[in-house]
C-alpha cells in the first residue's frame, strides 16, 4: 500500500484522522471533495475536488487512479452515487477497495470490509458454509464506545452549512439523499427535539405494552427514510412502502391477541414521521387497537417481551437474534440464514414464527467480530480506532499491504566496533 485515496467518510473528522494515521506509515494520501460539507475537515496530503457531473466522475476517477498510482481506496457505504461507480471500476481493476460503515455489532463496533458492506459483502450468501464447526467464542470489546448523538448533531449541522455554502461551486453535485441541503441541518436539531419530547411518552407506551402484552409482541425496527438497504436491496421502494407491506400482512395473518408495534429509526428523528400513515392504514383495516409506533423505546427491555421482529434488512435484526428473538428479513440480510431467521413467508411467521439457534448465532457472531467488525468509533477514540483499523488491514487486505523496510540507521561508534570486529574475523 504506497498510494491512497479518500472518498467521502463519516459525518465528521474521522477521515481526517484517518489519513493522519497513514501519513505516519509513509503512504501518500489523496482525497477527492465532492461539495462544500467534505472540506469542513481538512486531511493531510494531496486534495482534490471534483466539480463535474456524474456520468463525467467515472473518466476523472480513472485519470486520478492512473495519474496518482492509486492502489486503494477507502470510503463510507457503498451505494452512494459516487461510490457505486468507484467499487465498479476497482473491482474491475485489481484495486483495493475498502468500505466502512456503522457496526453490524453495535454500539462497540465500526465496520470494515474490502470490496463491499452488507448485501455486497464478499460474505453475502456465503456465511451457511462458513459458519458450522466455527468458533463460538464471545470476544468482549476493550474499548467502550459512549452515546455520542450531540456531537453527531454538530458534525451534522457543520457539515450542511458549508455544503450549502459551497453550493456555487459544486452546482453539478449529486447526493445521496435527495431533499434539498437546507433541511439536513435543521432536521438533526428538529431530532434533538423529537428524542426529547417522546422520552415520557413512549415510557408510559412501553410499559403499556409490557403490561397488556407481553408474548404476543410483534416488534418492528424501522430503517432511515433513504437507507440505501431499503432502496438498493429490496423490493421495497422506501420505508413507507415496507410499513404498508407489513400492516396488511398483519392484519389479514397474525393472531388477532398479536399487536404490531413500529419503532422510529434514531438517526431518522427529524426527517420523517409514520404516525398519519399508521394510524390511518390501521384504522382501514381494522387493527387500530392492535398497532402501536414510538420513537423511545427500549429495544432491549422490549425484547424479552417479544413474540417475534419483522425487519427488511436492519442491523437491529442481528440484536434481536442476540437477545434468542425469532427474526424475519424481507430485503437482503447478511445474517439472513437458515437456523437463525425464517426462512418461509410473513403470512407464515406471524402464526409460526422459527426460534433461533443459539449456537449458530455464537458462531454468526464470532466469524463478524474476527472477519468484517472493529472496536472502535468514528465520532471518537480517533487513534485507538485507527489502530485497530491497521491491524485488520495488516492482517486482511488483498493483495497483502507491502511497505518498504525502514532504513535503521546505525551510529558511527557502532559502525566502529563492527568494521573492526569485521577486520578480525578478515585475519
Amino acid at each position: 500500500m504506497k498510494s491512497v485515496l479518500l472518498l467521502q467518510g463519516p459525518l465528521g473528522p474521522f477521515f481526517k484522522h484517518l489519513s493522519q494515521f497513514l501519513n505516519t506509515k509513509d503512504i501518500n494520501v489523496h482525497k477527492i471533495n465532492f461539495n462544500g460539507g467534505d472540506t469542513c475537515w481538512h486531511c493531510t496530503g494531496t486534495t482534490a475536488f471534483y466539480t463535474g457531473s456524474l456520468p463525467e466522475w467515472r473518466n476523472y476517477l480513472s485519470n486520478y487512479i492512473n495519474t496518482h498510482n492509486i492502489d486503494t481506496l477507502f470510503c463510507y457505504s457503498d451505494c452512494r452515487e459516487y461510490h457505486a461507480v468507484a467499487r465498479e471500476y476497482c473491482l474491475k481493476n485489481n484495486i483495493r477497495f475498502f468500505v466502512f460503515e456503522e457496526g453490524y455489532l453495535r454500539p462497540h463496533y465500526i465496520t470494515l470490509e474490502q470490496n463491499g458492506v452488507n448485501a455486497h459483502s464478499p460474505w453475502f450468501g456465503n456465511l451457511s458454509k462458513q459458519l458450522p464447526n466455527g468458533s463460538t467464542e464471545h470476544v468482549k470489546h476493550k474499548l467502550d464506545i459512549k452515546p455520542n448523538f450531540k456531537r453527531r448533531i454538530f458534525y451534522a449541522m457543520r457539515y450542511y452549512l458549508n455544503l450549502q455554502l459551497a453550493r456555487p461551486k459544486f452546482r453539478r453535485y449529486v447526493h445521496h439523499r435527495h431533499r434539498p441541503y437546507w433541511q439536513e441541518g435543521l432536521a438533526w436539531l428538529k431530532g434533538w427535539y423529537t428524542k426529547y419530547t417522546h422520552i415520557a411518552k413512549d415510557e408510559a407506551l412501553q410499559q403499556q405494552l409490557i403490561n397488556k402484552h407481553s408474548g404476543h409482541i410483534h416488534l418492528v425496527p424501522l430503517q432511515v427514510a433513504d437507507d440505501f438497504q431499503i432502496r438498493t436491496h429490496s423490493v421495497f421502494n422506501d420505508v413507507a412502502d415496507s410499513i404498508t407491506h407489513i400492516i396488511n400482512s398483519f392484519a389479514a395473518y397474525a393472531p388477532k391477541d398479536d399487536v404490531l408495534v413500529f419503532k422510529h429509526h434514531p438517526m431518522d428523528r427529524g426527517y420523517t414521521h409514520y404516525r398519519e400513515q399508521i394510524n390511518k392504514q390501521a384504522a382501514e383495516l381494522g387493527v387500530s387497537q392492535r398497532v402501536f409506533y414510538g420513537f423511545e423505546l427500549s429495544l432491549p427491555d422490549l425484547y424479552r417481551h417479544c413474540k417475534g421482529l419483522v425487519t427488511v434488512n436492519s442491523t437491529v435484526g442481528l440484536s434481536a437474534l442476540f437477545h434468542h428473538v425469532p427474526t424475519i428479513t424481507l430485503g437482503k440480510a447478511l445474517y439472513d440464514i437458515p437456523g437463525l431467521t425464517t426462512q418461509g413467508t410473513l403470512a407464515m411467521f406471524w402464526r409460526s414464527p422459527q426460534p433461533v439457534d443459539v449456537t449458530l448465532f455464537k458462531q454468526l457472531r464470532a466469524f463478524l467480530l474476527q472477519h468484517t467488525q472493529l472496536n472502535g468509533s468514528f465520532y471518537c477514540e480517533p487513534q485507538k480506532t485507527c489502530e485497530s483499523i491497521w491491524q485488520h488491514l495488516e492482517q486482511k487486505a488483498v493483495p497483502a499491504i507491502k511497505l518498504a523496510p525502514s532504513l535503521i540507521v546505525v551510529p558511527k561508534t557502532q559502525r566502529h566496533v563492527a568494521d573492526k570486529n569485521k577486520d578480525q574475523e578478515v585475519a
